[in-house]
């Protein structure tokens, strides 16, 4: 009986549907993590757009601050492609004239060649790869805080917001020079992010693709030194499912910083670069009274860096002496600051070990670890204080703000539509997102070019040395070379000679300050001043090459050669390539009459630079003086091969012609060379002279009469007047011009 009531077990046929009624449970939460997964790329997309927009103003700025030292002056990243394996190869500045305070940095210098080889020297191109690439860090911290805070998107999402609007980061953007922080900061990132899906998947590429990417961080930048201890905080406090793999990833972070250290102090050391010279003009930290005024002030400066992170204004480009003061520890900001970074580590380690996950935790010792570097309390480093130190540090400051947010505002909601909803939370991130984008926008444009932001930044601290002299060597070298008119000319002198005394009244020992007030004196013509700020210069520092090669032009315009002889042979020793220098020693010894001497120096400069015009210029005046006209005349051919519309090589490729006999190919010359020129009196001048050879003497006194009406005073071709009126039969006409001669020539006669 019992048997026969078995085929009654359909009672348990209510169960039957349950794997169905499973499976479309499943369907559902499929769709649901697919959707996930759509919204973190969705939300990527929406802040690289939003940090296009802020700074899409930056395209229009040129090349600023150091980006020549990097981009638009450095000889070797103007190669482009041809440069890429000889930067690999060398410190830093090494196509600049490099310094001996080095370091080695070269994946943003081969993305300049690069974008040189595609781009030319184009500014808005670097620009564009700078927001791009910076876009790039914001969407891997992004990605990387989505990891950490496993799926809480709406904290990842507003620290990443954050992030992008900030202004503290408009240095870093808006100078192309500092793609080496965007490198570094994105590949450290793109390295973090590897490493966790290595630690969730196990997949041993994408162990060797997060090291490879922490090695390109070092090339990018040494800040990634600090990520020795935050990758084995996070793999091993955080995303600990696999102590193993934590182990690997750690010891795999130590290797690849050894081997970047090697190769960084083999190249180093092959050029006799080092990094230990640091200078007070940079850090004023080495000047400071005692070691404990030193010790309050980095604190001092730390205390800064907070409040710039919550009230980023003003910016300024350089936190130079004396823009941050020496303090004492009786400072009460000082005291504040001791306070706010001893709590705040002791709060996040207590936090760490009574809660393992904490992102408070997190984010603070994140913050304090990357900005340890830049303390300047356990080592000097090369600046006392920048906004781009905040670079790293800024991602743990975001998350903090973040969490603040989530914890009191959002009180953990983690959808969009509570987010929405919550006035008080959006409230304060609209505020703050329109607030910090409007503050970014609006100092992209202090950082259109070298006067806006000089100028812009002085008015902020106005006791800033550097600053000062900023704005005068702006208007030394760059704005009074372009200016033709004498009354501006001299008033652009006047207040960079202004801007220069400041920065040395604040800074007496200031000795670039004392180069370029020199170099502002001899465009003036005061030889006496411009003497006495060369020599203080060059007794400061036994690098000044521009000083002792200017000193030497001083001598050389005040016709006492032998004086400025030796000074262009210091400024070669300094510098072995400076071409000015050779080419203005070449100018002494022809002045000399040491011809040979001067050709020898010329030469040497075109083994240098083969397309240096004026040396061919110089070489063709010294053989021309040596009557070696045929030596001569390829020179001034190779300048007008060059340089056209060059006035004065035309004039002397037909003062050769006239000088060997080809006249009417003299004439010719000259003839365009005042049509095209009718103030160039030369021209007229040496025109008369070939037709008087032609024995077209009507012609010659009419070119030369108009030669005297171009500059009266250029008496000394009257006399070919009254001997052509005299050829042409006109006694009358020549005696009267003879009388005029001789009241300059009173040797002429008839």
């Amino acid at each position: 009986m019992a048997k026969k009531k078995q085929p009654q077990k359909p009672a348990a046929q209510p169960h039957a549907p349950q794997p169905v009624k499973a499976e479309a449970a499943k369907t559902p939460t499929s769709t649901a993590k697919g959707s996930k997964m759509s919204l973190t790329w969705k939300l990527s997309l929406i802040l690289a757009v939003i940090t296009f927009i802020i700074y899409a103003n930056t395209l229009q700025n040129g090349f600023v601050l150091d980006d020549q030292m990097v981009y638009s002056k450095n000889t070797i990243v103007n190669q482009g492609f041809d440069g890429i394996k000889e930067l690999l190869q060398t410190p830093r500045l090494k196509g600049f004239g490099y310094l001996k305070n080095e370091n080695y940095r070269p994946l943003s210098l081969v993305m300049f060649a690069t974008e040189v080889g595609l781009f030319g020297l184009n500014a808005t191109a670097a620009h564009f790869f700078n927001i791009l690439f910076f876009a790039c860090c914001v969407v891997l911290l992004f990605l990387f805080l989505n990891k950490l805070t496993e799926g809480r998107t709406i904290v990842s999402f507003i620290a990443a917001l954050l992030f992008a609007v900030h202004p503290i980061h408009t240095e870093v953007v808006a100078n192309i020079k500092s793609l080496d922080e965007i490198f570094c900061f994105l590949f450290a990132f793109l390295s973090l992010n590897l490493l966790a899906d290595y630690m969730k998947k196990g997949h041993v590429w994408q162990l060797a693709a997060g090291l490879v990417a922490m090695f390109l961080s070092y090339l990018s930048k040494e800040t990634v030194v600090t990520f020795l201890g935050i990758i084995p905080l996070v793999f091993f406090f955080y995303l600990n499912s696999d102590w193993r793999k934590a182990a690997f990833m750690s010891g795999g972070a130590v290797v690849v910083t050894a081997i970047y250290l090697l190769i960084r102090h083999r190249i180093l050391s092959d050029y006799g670069a080092s990094t230990d010279a640091v200078e007070f003009i940079d850090n004023a930290l080495v000047g400071a009274p005692d070691k404990a005024s030193q010790i309050a002030t980095a604190l001092y400066t730390l205390g800064m860096y907070v409040k710039l992170l919550f009230v980023p204004h003003p910016l300024i480009n350089d936190y130079g002496y004396n823009s941050v003061p020496y303090v004492s520890f009786g400072n009460v900001w000082v005291l504040l600051t001791l306070v706010l970074y001893a709590g705040a580590g002791i709060w996040a380690l207590y936090r760490m070990i009574k809660v393992r996950k904490d992102l408070w935790a997190f984010a603070i010792i994140f913050y304090m670890a990357t900005i340890s570097l830049f303390a300047n309390i356990a080592f000097l480093m090369g600046s006392a204080m920048g906004e781009r130190f905040l670079f790293f540090c800024s991602a743990g400051f975001c998350l903090l703000v973040a969490l603040a947010i989530d914890k009191w505002l959002l009180k953990g909601e983690n959808s969009w539509e509570g987010l929405l909803k919550n006035k008080a939370a959006a409230g304060v991130l609209l505020v703050a997102g329109v607030l910090y984008s409007g503050l970014t926008i609006a100092r992209n444009t202090e950082w259109k070019d070298n006067p806006t932001l000089f100028r812009a930044d002085l008015e902020k601290s106005p006791n800033n040395a550097r600053l000062n002299y900023y704005v005068g060597n702006e208007l030394v070298e760059n704005v009074l070379p372009i200016e033709k008119d004498t009354a501006k000319r001299r008033a652009i002198v006047n207040d960079a000679i202004e801007k220069l005394n400041k920065a040395i009244s604040i800074y007496p020992k200031y000795t670039d300050a004392h180069t370029e007030l020199g170099t502002a004196y001899l465009n003036m013509g005061v030889y006496d001043s411009s003497e006495v700020h060369f020599k203080i210069a060059i007794s400061q520092s036994d690098y000044q090459s521009i000083a002792a090669n200017n000193l030497g032009t001083v001598y050389l315009r005040s016709n006492r050669q032998r004086d400025a002889i030796p000074y262009y042979q210091m400024a070669i020793r300094i510098k072995g390539d400076f071409l000015q220098a050779y080419c203005n020693l070449g100018s002494c010894y022809a002045s000399l009459k040491q011809f040979d001497s001067a050709i020898m120096y010329l030469n040497q400069c075109l083994a240098i630079d083969p397309n240096y015009t004026e040396a061919y210029m110089q070489i063709g005046v010294a053989y021309y003086f040596t009557e070696k006209y045929a030596e001569a005349e390829p020179y001034f051919k190779k300048v007008l091969e060059m340089s056209p519309t060059d006035v004065n090589a035309a004039n002397n490729l037909g003062a050769v012609y006239l000088n060997t006999g080809k006249y009417q190919d003299a004439a010719n010359i000259f003839k365009q060379l005042v049509a095209a020129n009718p103030g160039y009196v030369n021209g007229y001048s040496n025109l008369g002279h070939c037709y008087f050879k032609m024995g077209l003497y009507a012609e010659t006194i009419d070119i030369i009469s108009k030669s005297l009406q171009v500059d009266p005073n250029n008496v000394k071709d009257i006399p070919y007047i009254a001997l052509s009126y005299k050829a042409l039969g006109k006694m009358a006409e020549a005696k009267q011009y003879e009388a005029i001669s001789q009241k300059y020539f009173p040797e002429f006669k008839l």
